[in-house]
This record gives structure tokens, C-alpha cells and sequence, in this order.
């Protein structure tokens, strides 16, 4: 079998070939590739789309990540940080929030 790497990406997955996460090129069933093992940006290191939830900070773009649907803790479910005024309850720090 070939690698991605060693032949030209764009024969690659026609031809059989089994795509590499890492190379800098968007391959098979990658939803992206930027080349690099960083999982503060768009890409992870899987080669999968960053989103909220996914348990990794993408910097710039989420305060958190804690990987819950919680809001009663540290991190809401949309990855900002709980803070008062939010809506929501901090379990063992607020009594109550108007939001």
C-alpha cells in the first residue's frame, strides 16, 4: 500500500491510497489538515474540525473547555468562562443569577 506522503496527494485517494493526518493536506475522511499537531487551532492533531466541547482550548476563540453540557460549573456549554450575570447557577460560589 502507499502512503500519502511519499506520492502526489491529489492521485492519492483515487488511486487507494491511505491518507496521512499531519501532512498539510486534506485527504479521505480528514475534515481538515494544517500540518502541524497544534490542538489550540481550527485543526487538531486528528485531523478533525476544533469545536466546543471537545475537551481542548482553542485559543482566541474559547476562554474553556470542559468537555460537559454543565453551566453550573466553571465552563459553560458554549466554552465561556461562568461568570455572574450568565444566566446560570455556580454550584457552591453563587446563590443565585439573574443572568
Amino acid at each position: 500500500m502507499c502512503q500519502a506522503e511519499h506520492e502526489d496527494a491529489a492521485a492519492c485517494p483515487q488511486d487507494g491510497c491511505a491518507a496521512v493526518c499531519g501532512n498539510g493536506v486534506k485527504e479521505g475522511s480528514e475534515a481538515c489538515d494544517d500540518g502541524n499537531q497544534d490542538d489550540t487551532d481550527a485543526c487538531l492533531g486528528t485531523c478533525q474540525a476544533a469545536s466546543c466541547g471537545d475537551g481542548l482550548v482553542r485559543a482566541g476563540v474559547e476562554d474553556c473547555d470542559d468537555a460537559n453540557s454543565e453551566n453550573t460549573d466553571d465552563c459553560l456549554n458554549t466554552c465561556k468562562a461562568a461568570s455572574c450575570g450568565d444566566g446560570f447557577v455556580r454550584a457552591g460560589v453563587e446563590q443565585c443569577d439573574d443572568g
